[in-house]
C-alpha cells in the first residue's frame, strides 16, 4: 500500500467503501423488489437491490483499476460520470412525478455525490501522475 500514489489510494478507499456498502445492502434487502421503493435502510441510507448491484459493480471496477494509473484514469472517469448521473437521478426523485427506482434519500444522494467526485479526483490525479512520470523520463 505504501507504493501506491494518492489517486490509487483514493480509488482503493472509494472502491472498498462501495463494495462494502453493496454487500451490506444485500444482507438487508436480498433480491426482493429489485428496482422498487422499499423501507430498507443501511446506516441511515435507503437501499434496494439495484442500488446494491450498482455499488458493487462500480466499486469493483475501481478496485480492479487501482494497480495501473492508465486504467485508473479511464475507469475513474467512467465511474465518476455514472455516479454523478445517479446523483442527478436522485435529485429528480424528489419531484412527486418521478418514480424512485433507486430508492434514494438525501443520505444516498450524498454518498453518490461523494463517490462521483472522489472517482473524478482519482481519475484526474492518475492522469496527472502519468504525465509527471513521462516528463521525468524525458531527457532535458
Amino acid at each position: 500500500m505504501n507504493r501506491l500514489r494518492w489517486p490509487q489510494k483514493l480509488a482503493f478507499g472509494t472502491g472498498a467503501l462501495l463494495v462494502i456498502w453493496g454487500v451490506a445492502g444485500f444482507f438487508v434487502t436480498g433480491f426482493a423488489g429489485f428496482a422498487a421503493e422499499s423501507p430498507t435502510w443501511v446506516l441511515g441510507l435507503r437501499v434496494n437491490p439495484l442500488q446494491n448491484v450498482i455499488h458493487l459493480v462500480f466499486g469493483a471496477a475501481l478496485l480492479l483499476a487501482v494497480p495501473r494509473l492508465k486504467a485508473l484514469s479511464g475507469t475513474g472517469l467512467l465511474v465518476a460520470v455514472l455516479f454523478l448521473v445517479l446523483f442527478g437521478l436522485g435529485l429528480a426523485r424528489y419531484d412527486g412525478e418521478v418514480v424512485n427506482f433507486l430508492n434514494v434519500n438525501p443520505g444516498s444522494n450524498a454518498l453518490h455525490l461523494f463517490a462521483g467526485f472522489a472517482s473524478l479526483a482519482a481519475a484526474q490525479g492518475a492522469a496527472w501522475c502519468r504525465q509527471c512520470d513521462r516528463a521525468a523520463v524525458k531527457p532535458a
